[in-house]
């Protein structure tokens, strides 16, 4: 059965993941005479096949190639006593046991069944939007988080990245292209005729994250949406707060502070790439560690958003790299075998005015950390108030 993810209100502030991946369901819309592999014993590349056997739907090799690659071509083998129901369904379980989804690589051997198939109809964005049948392989990343979705209207959704996973890559293997299979699209606004397949602009990041930085990235649902928050961005109007676990205890290199809802931070202002960059900085706790020594959870606000910024800062101007950051550790013995735990930087809290809404609303998300930064702290979760 689907889970279902319902919309969430702008009161609310988090919505549990799944404790699995949210599977599609699927049907067959078409299947083929076994396959009669030739006397010769010659193996055609899949794409070839379907242009002969099927040239109204595959008229060329590109089109033939591209359905491969969006996941509507199974291959059954005909070794696995393979059944399909005159209803034209085929369950999620017969799918993984008797289909195997074809890819550019795929030889058919004699008697194979070759079998088209699409993603059933559900709350999330449909196949004719995604092209994509099955959601990326690396979805399952997500919903390994805690807290996947932490806001989602019509316009825009929270979603919290895991580390390690790009905000926008190649080959699918990044947060943009599992959104639409995550996200719900807006609903349309009703029109006098309605159109015979609804599309929708695909949900896109309007800020990225570094691959090995995990937490808050915003999305935009629609097009208006987009361009209004990265002016937002563009206009630093979006108050962004980040943790991160250092080496050593940092020390402020004089006696300004700033505060910020009562809580008094340091300030880095230190130029990156010949720009203006400055950081807010504070100690929430630093802990001896038996095995990595001295090490600080430091509270942190950019107030810009240059390259690596916290990276270079916390490593240039404080001297306590980010435990776990190959590029600005300073490659010592302990920062090298500290690698292997990951980069503890991590986006926890995002807030902004929601400018897509007629009455004043501001947005507030929170995620909690991860569960990586009290193991190495050896602290427990109620402990540390950020």
């Amino acid at each position: 059965r689907l889970a279902k993810l319902l919309p969430m209100p702008l009161g609310c502030m988090a919505l549990q993941a799944p404790l699995l991946l949210l599977a599609p369901q699927y049907k067959i819309d078409h299947y083929y005479e076994p396959y009669n592999q030739s006397p010769r014993n010659e193996e055609p590349p899949l794409h070839r096949v379907l242009c002969d056997i099927d040239p109204g739907n595959f008229p060329s090799p590109t089109q033939a190639r591209k359905a491969i690659q969006h996941g509507r071509l199974l291959v059954m083998g005909a070794n696995n006593g393979c059944t399909i129901s005159k209803d034209g369904f085929v369950s999620n379980e017969m799918i993984l046991d008797l289909g195997i989804a074809a890819n550019s690589t795929t030889i058919l051997q004699d008697k194979d069944i070759v079998a088209i198939r699409s993603r059933l109809p559900n709350d999330f964005y449909p196949q004719s939007c995604t092209q994509y049948v099955d959601p990326p392989c690396n979805a399952a990343a997500i919903f390994s988080t805690r807290t996947t979705i932490v806001f989602e209207d019509d316009h825009i959704a929270i979603v919290n990245k895991p580390e390690g996973m790009d905000t926008i890559g190649e080959k699918r293997h990044d947060l943009q292209s599992t959104l639409p299979f995550l996200l719900h699209p807006p609903i349309p606004a009703k029109r006098k005729k309605k159109p015979k397949q609804q599309q929708f602009y695909l949900p896109r990041p309007v800020h990225r994250l570094d691959r090995r930085t995990g937490g808050c990235v915003l999305v935009a649902k629609s097009e208006k949406s987009m361009k209004q928050f990265s002016r937002l961005f563009a206009t630093r109007q979006i108050q962004k707060s980040y943790c991160a676990i250092t080496f050593g205890e940092p020390k402020p290199d004089h006696d300004d502070r700033i505060d910020v809802n009562g809580k008094a931070f340091s300030v880095i202002d230190y130029p990156i790439d010949d720009k203006d960059a400055v950081t807010l900085w504070r100690v929430v706790t630093t802990v001896t560690s038996p095995t990595w020594g001295q090490l600080s959870l430091l509270h942190l606000l950019p107030k810009t958003g240059r390259n690596h910024q916290i990276r270079r800062h916390l490593s240039y101007c404080l001297s306590c790299p980010i435990v776990g950051d190959s590029k600005y550790d300073g490659g010592g013995k302990l920062a090298k075998a500290a690698r292997e735990l990951g980069m503890f930087l991590f986006s926890n809290s995002m807030e902004f005015a929601h400018v897509m809404l007629l009455e004043e609303s501001t947005v507030s998300a929170n995620i909690p950390l991860p569960d990586k930064f009290y193991e190495i702290l050896g602290e427990s979760k109620g402990e540390v108030l950020i």
